[in-house]
């Protein structure tokens, strides 16, 4: 895996190939990463950090729960695996259900038939879950994880304010449309994650997915989830059903979506602010 210098502590993979953006802080003393992708990609990225620092990676950060930033967790299992309490909560959850011996088989079958290019990429797959959690923030080596909702009720960034780079997880989906139908995502966290990301000093925003960018990008994004709360709130008061009110053609342009993530983050909105009501 190649590895971009963002900063002089700071490099990233957004290349997009085999999961979610990834990257690494250079500390005093080790080396954070930021998010592990899947088993086989977190091997590779993990056997890329030489390339750039000579320091131990002692500490992976994770941003949320989801397979393609959580899965690769096991190339890091000799680091501390910090996240925010309700990753683990959701993680070991998981180990109940749908990752329970007998039923993540099922799962990894299901990528094999109808996601086959990223199959290879489960190949040995083990959860691991974190072994240190926070509530609100976690402060390491000048780094601030924070805890701010909106795509999941676990999702945080890593702020390095000294190099004024913020690692803003799938908060950010650059330059394409999010993916906002994870059951606990809430649509009004996620714009009050934006305003509270466009008040820290950032000059460049690494994305869970997308090209590096800056505040500009949120600024867009924040415009559009704003102009569809507004309008599908309207549609709700006026009693229109959920299907017509995902495809009401009123609502502003904004990046193509991939598959149905539009359909599926629309619908779950309108879940949200139904109830409301």
């Amino acid at each position: 895996m190649r590895l971009d210098k963002v900063t002089d502590r700071i490099y990233t993979n957004c290349d997009g190939e085999t999961g979610g953006n990834v990257g690494i802080v250079v500390m005093d003393d080790g080396v954070a990463t930021v998010d592990a992708q899947y088993p086989v990609s977190a091997y590779d990225f993990r056997e890329s950090i030489p390339s750039v620092t000579g320091k131990p990676v002692t500490h992976l950060l994770l941003t949320h729960v989801h397979g393609d930033h959580v899965f690769g967790n096991q190339a890091f299992e000799d680091c501390v695996i910090v996240s925010h309490r309700r990753l683990k909560e959701r993680m070991a959850e998981s180990l109940k259900n749908e990752w329970a011996p007998g039923n993540i088989e099922g799962m990894l079958e299901d990528v094999k038939k109808n996601r086959p290019e990223r199959a290879w990429l489960f190949e040995g797959l083990r959860i691991v879950l974190p072994s240190e959690t926070f509530d609100e923030r976690y402060t390491l080596d000048g780094m601030e994880m924070i805890n701010l909702g909106g795509h999941t009720d676990c999702s945080s960034v890593v702020y390095v304010p000294d190099e004024k780079v913020l690692f803003a997880g799938d908060q950010i989906f650059a330059e394409t449309f999010p993916w906002a139908g994870d059951p606990t995502a809430d649509p009004d966290a996620w714009i009050e994650a934006f305003k509270k990301m466009l008040a820290m000093d950032v000059d460049v925003i690494v994305p869970g997915h997308g090209p590096l960018c800056g505040k500009g990008e949120i600024e867009t994004q924040l415009a559009w989830f704003e102009a569809v709360r507004d309008e599908m709130k309207a549609l709700i008061a006026d009693g229109v059903s959920s299907e017509d009110a995902i495809h009401h053609d009123g609502y502003p342009d904004f990046y193509e979506s991939q598959g149905d993530r539009r359909e599926r983050s629309l619908r779950h909105w309108y879940a949200v602010w139904s109830k409301e009501g």
